[in-house]
């Protein structure tokens, strides 16, 4: 499909969406302080990191991981405070610098932010040649905000 059909499917949607939103309050159907406060927490998101690689698998051992990328200046703990409950932390470098070697296609080139099951978070780079490596380890608490336009990805294993 291509993006400008895919951009004219989501705006005919939203458009759809509104009518029928209006429609709902006119008629009496929905409760408008209701509808007021759903649509202020839409305003009021904030995202931090969009999904790469939608609709593609990507499987490390029998776990599903999802790789995003920051589309907007974070801290560690915004960044994987915007991941949801399935997500699940590595175990070590070890196991991180393993899925890092059989996926390096999926590594960003910039830093590739990874969380340990301590807390800490891994910033994994890829050499000259290609091979990944640990750059940095720094704990998820440390308060560097990370700034979008250099793109850094985050690796997430999911349940």
């Amino acid at each position: 499909m291509s993006n400008a059909k895919r951009e004219t499917n989501v705006w005919e949607r939203i458009s759809k969406l509104w009518f029928m939103v209006g429609k709902m309050l006119l008629d009496g159907v929905r409760d408008p302080e209701k509808v007021a406060d759903v649509l202020q927490t839409i305003v009021d998101l904030k995202v931090y990191l969009k999904q790469l690689f939608v609709g593609e698998v990507i499987t490390f051992g029998d776990k599903r991981v999802v790789i995003y990328e920051l589309i907007k200046n974070a801290t560690f703990q915004k960044m994987f405070g915007d991941l949801d409950e399935k997500c699940q932390d590595w175990k070590d470098d070890e196991e991180i610098l393993t899925f890092a070697g059989q996926n390096r296609e999926k590594l960003g080139p910039n830093a590739n932010f990874f969380k340990r099951a301590d807390g800490f978070v891994v910033l994994v780079y890829l050499d000259r040649v290609g091979q990944p490596y640990v750059h940095y380890v720094s704990p998820l608490s440390h308060g560097l905000t990370w700034s979008a336009e250099y793109r850094y990805r985050v690796f997430s294993p999911q349940q």
